[in-house]
């Protein structure tokens, strides 16, 4: 009896579970006419010094008021900066401590809603504000807090997730985050219900082969990994990574996962894997790092909210001359299908990744900015396409 009750219970957690499916997107000959134009644009601080942390990464951008905001989690102050006039507008203060504090552990990401309420992203909580700067809810990411799914055992949803711009849930990686550990798939918390689903993807054993690590004498271990990626497309999500030409789209009207695999007529659709994973020190570390480091690099995908295309960028070092240490920049466009329509070999250097983060990349009015630091001021990269059939 006890073995069919097992028996019984696997039967429907698998029928519950999100299924996966997989697609070879075969990528058909552009008819669209694409050109683009590219400038730099600076914004103006004033006496201001912004702050430049992490490429970015903790500031939101809002396509409803055309603002970034911007915070410098040390202090909770929250810059405010209109894209379109390339300034600064104003600073809001943010408490540390007490009932409206936005700090439990660390502040590490805001979101401004469609509805005008602030969330904060606060390690393993998120903290929700009003337009007045006072708290409305506190929400715990762990399984005393929420309800429905249950986290397997020493595993944690990473904060450092995506929350939907109309506030309604939270995304995020979960698993176990040790340097030996195994990433599961996409935690989404609900909001209004305080409940948790987990959604099992499928990817990290791929990606980790990816992975370089250095066993120093003193018993510390450093790695070079590949970066993972989470863009939320309304109810929907989309996973994709720094080392291959895929992604894994969750549909949630439908509880399913579709893998899908393209192809690039310009670069490599993935890395190659062909480096030592495991080294004794830290100049050979660098080297196979700096050899991976030149093979195909995917930055993360971007939304425009107006055209619901997707944008990528991704660079890899020249092939027709690898001496030459140049790299070849590309713009992949994907319509609101996720379908490839585009591909173009750009003339500029485009900044894709840090050393540790992505730098900030979004659409403002049809335009694609990508942070770059030019001499400790805040300025963008400002990519415009021009579509044409």
């Amino acid at each position: 009896m006890t073995r069919f009750l097992t028996f019984l219970f696997l039967i429907v957690m698998m029928s519950c579970s999100a299924k996966e499916e997989k697609e070879e997107v075969m990528v058909p000959k552009s008819k669209i006419e694409f050109s683009y134009t590219i400038d730099t644009v600076r914004i103006d601080a004033g006496e201001t010094k912004p702050y430049l942390g992490m490429n970015l990464t903790m500031a939101d951008y809002s396509a409803q008021e055309g603002l970034l905001y911007n915070l410098e989690p040390e202090t909770g102050r929250v810059e405010v900066i209109d894209v379109e006039k390339q300034k600064l507008l104003r600073l809001i203060q943010y408490d540390m401590r007490g009932r409206n504090s936005i700090k439990e552990y660390y502040p590490s990401g805001i979101k401004k809603t469609v509805l005008g309420e602030t969330f904060f992203r606060d390690f393993y909580v998120i903290h929700r504000m009003d337009s007045a700067r006072k708290k409305i809810e506190t929400y715990k990411l762990d399984n005393n807090s929420l309800k429905g799914d249950r986290l397997p055992y020493e595993t944690t949803i990473d904060g450092s997730g995506e929350i939907a711009s109309d506030g309604t849930y939270y995304a995020g990686f979960y698993g176990n985050f040790n340097p030996k550990g195994q990433i599961l798939g996409i935690a989404k918390v609900r909001f209004s219900d305080k409940s948790m689903k987990l959604i099992p993807i499928d990817f990290w054993d791929q990606l980790k082969e990816y992975t370089i690590t250095v066993n120093h004498s003193i018993g510390r271990r450093s790695s070079s990994t590949e970066m993972k990626f989470l863009t939320l497309n309304g109810p929907d999500f989309i996973l994709s990574t720094s080392a291959s030409n895929e992604l894994w789209y969750y549909m949630s009207e439908i509880d399913s996962v579709v893998h899908r695999s393209y192809h690039s007529m310009i670069t490599s659709d993935k890395k190659s894997g062909e480096y030592k994973k495991e080294v004794t020190t830290h100049a050979t570390f660098e080297y196979w790092a700096q050899r991976k480091n030149q093979e195909i690099t995917f930055g993360p995908l971007v939304k425009d909210p107006d055209s619901q295309r997707f944008y990528r960028y991704s660079r890899e070092l020249d092939q027709s001359n690898p001496e030459s240490a140049r790299y070849v920049y590309v713009l992949t466009v994907f319509n609101e299908k996720l379908e490839q329509i585009h591909e173009e070999k750009l003339r500029n250097r485009i900044s894709i990744l840090g050393k540790y983060f992505a730098g900030k990349t979004f659409v403002h009015k049809g335009m694609i900015y990508s942070y770059i630091n030019l001499n400790d001021e805040m300025a963008f990269l400002r990519l415009k396409p021009d579509f044409s059939e």
